[in-house]
């Protein structure tokens, strides 16, 4: 049985089907040999991040950075691309990336130096006291942390003797690392703390401590074992004046040297006070 002749459309629609699949085949050959050429590239060592340097006057070491760094770079996309392709890489992923496992870092900057070499440049936090997770009778006074301007604690520190720094107790749950904690919920009134600190350093007081005693009470301890009690509920301003003015009543009658038992400043206006 011999098949029927095709016509002349149906000859024409063949040839244009025919063509048509010639030349999607073509562009999908040329597809595959751009995404090849591209995975290529993309993989080619003299395109790839291969290590990282490190500026600033830091404590964290370049070796812990650029470990980190490398192992955030590591892998592919979509099970091709490498990551640590200089045009791929994630800048402000792993910006925050390191931001977030190192507590030391307060301000980072991440650029490429050339195609192999990233640079990164790095300020730390300011240390500006202690946290401490035992209480200030204890010997030794706990596990201490490194604290910023903010209230934040940021890593570990050696052991101090002495009062080289000024500590913190209290508020923070010792069961749970601390590290990328805050002592207290407000940067405004940790400040304030400081402030009250520094009024009392200047009234020739030696503060060395502050213990968190209830929600809103706190003890500031002196060296030599005297105490001020405060309350944050009065404005540690308002505080601060009025333990200046005691201070100035009291010098003005006293022929020796003061020392306090307890200065209690958490009645507003009422003052009370206890010598040795």
């Amino acid at each position: 049985m011999s098949s029927q002749p095709l016509s002349h459309r149906e000859e024409y629609l063949l040839k244009k089907r025919k063509a048509r699949l010639i030349k999607y085949g073509f562009i999908l050959f040329l597809l595959i040999i751009l995404f090849v050429g591209t995975v290529f590239l993309s993989r080619m060592q003299k395109f790839r991040i291969s290590s990282v340097e490190l500026s600033g006057n830091t404590l964290v070491s370049n070796d812990e950075v650029s470990a980190a760094a490398k192992n955030f770079m590591s892998g592919n996309y979509f099970w091709f691309f490498p990551k640590n392709n200089d045009l791929l890489y994630q800048h402000n992923s792993l910006q925050n990336f390191l931001a977030e496992k190192f507590q030391r870092i307060d301000t980072i900057s991440v650029h490429l130096k050339n195609s192999q070499t990233l640079s990164i440049a790095i300020t730390e936090r300011p240390l500006t006291a202690l946290w401490c997770s035992g209480m200030p009778e204890d010997v030794p006074a706990g596990v201490c942390y490194f604290m910023d301007d903010n209230g934040l604690i940021f890593a570990e520190s050696p052991d101090f003797s002495g009062d080289a720094y000024f500590k913190y107790y209290g508020r923070v749950a010792s069961s749970t690392t601390p590290i990328g904690t805050q002592y207290i919920a407000s940067t405004t009134l940790f400040k304030d703390f400081g402030k009250f600190i520094k009024r009392a350093q200047d009234l020739s007081l030696h503060p060395i401590y502050l213990q968190s005693t209830g929600d809103e009470q706190f003890t500031v301890g002196l060296a030599g074992g005297g105490y001020i009690y405060i309350d944050t509920k009065e404005p540690l301003a308002k505080s601060a004046d009025n333990l200046q003015a005691l201070l100035g009543t009291i010098s003005a009658t006293a022929t020796t040297t003061l020392n306090f038992d307890y200065i209690d400043l958490r009645f507003g206006n009422k003052l009370y006070y206890k010598l040795e």
